[in-house]
Parts: structure tokens; sequence; C-alpha cells
């Protein structure tokens, strides 16, 4: 089971996409409550949590709706980009729980959340999963794949869920599901099963 621990007041980034754990997510800024949020967060070397937007704009109480699992993120580069917009490229770090929410002043939206303490289990001779596991292998030896850093634990079957589902065309909703998921049997399978709609 998912072992959570309660921390506070982190804002909430609510996007059309999202980012898993152990995975690099690039994004451009350009509205004053995210352009401070960024700046506080260099500057107390403290991270945010991104959480996928649902359809409708607002709940109710006026803050937006999305998803209560979202991802704890940390900026790990930033720069000023051609088109004058500020880039910067965020880690996924941890899956989080987000509790109660409200705005500051300045419309940015805040939450405590808990933190989620995954289960890692080596399901690497696991049989079932074989084709899990040599397809990341295969797929993180490609020359583009490398450049990107990640940090891939073949012993640890949450991070190879995540790691894999990054790297494959999973939508948002479908990494959604994935991450919602307490399992690594569960993310496996359900990795198993996109992987067979799409023809793997």
């Amino acid at each position: 089971m998912d072992k959570e621990k309660v921390i506070h007041s982190y804002p909430i980034f609510p996007l059309s996409i999202n980012v898993l754990p152990g995975a690099y997510l690039p994004l451009q800024i350009f509205e004053p409550r995210y352009l401070d949020m960024i700046k506080n967060s260099l500057a107390k070397e403290e991270g945010f949590c991104i959480a996928l937007a649902k359809n409708n704009n607002e709940a109710m109480g006026g803050l937006p709706d999305h998803h209560n699992v979202g991802t704890y993120v940390e900026i790990v580069d930033f720069n000023q980009l051609k088109n004058g917009l500020l880039g910067i490229t965020v880690k996924g770090l941890n899956k989080v729980k987000i509790l109660e929410r409200w705005k500051q002043d300045d419309e940015l939206l805040l939450a405590n959340i808990s933190k989620i303490k995954e289960l890692e289990e080596d399901l690497s001779d696991d049989p079932s999963y074989t084709e899990i596991w040599d397809m990341l292998k295969e797929i993180s030896n490609h020359p583009e794949i490398k450049r990107l850093n990640l940090e891939i634990d073949l012993k640890n079957a949450i991070n190879v869920s995540y790691i894999l589902g990054s790297l494959l065309p999973l939508t948002p909703a479908e990494k959604q599901i994935m991450l919602e998921f307490e399992t690594s049997t569960e993310k496996l399978d359900y990795l198993k099963s996109v992987i067979k709609k799409l023809g793997g």
C-alpha cells in the first residue's frame, strides 16, 4: 500500500499535460503568478505540484478543477526562449495527494499535500513482465533517450513503470490512470494493455 506523509503549502500548477515521477517535462511560463512561483521555487530550492486539469475550468468555490493525485516536481533547468518566454524543465520526483486548497491574492493555487511513498518491488525476474523490461532496455539504449539522462532502476518496478510510461506515447489521461494505481503490478498490467493497444 502507498504510505502518505503530510507536508504543507506547495503551489499547484494545473495543466492539460502531466509528468510521471522520474520523467522530465519542458514548460513555457508567461503568466505573472507562475513567473513569481518559479522565482520563489528557485529562491527557496523547493518544487511545486503539477496536477492534470479536468474538462471544467473551475470547480465549486472558484478553484481550478483538477485531479487530486499529481506529481511533485523540481526545476532542473531554465532559460530565456527565443520567443521571449521563460523556459523551464522540471523533473517529477514524487506521487502526491492534493488535500486542502486555497488561492493567494495573485490567484496562485496553493494546497496541503501528502507525499506518497510507493512500495519498491523487484519484478525484473517475473516472467509476466519480461516484455516490459525488454522494451525499456531497448528504448533506453537509443542515443536520443540516453541524452535524457534518465535514472533507471531495473530493480524497482515502480521506477520501470513510470519511466517506460513516460517514453511511450501515452495520453495525459492514460498517464493519470497509471499514476493513480497503488501497486506496481497494477501499473505494469496497465502498461501491458496500453502496449498491446499500440500494437507492441
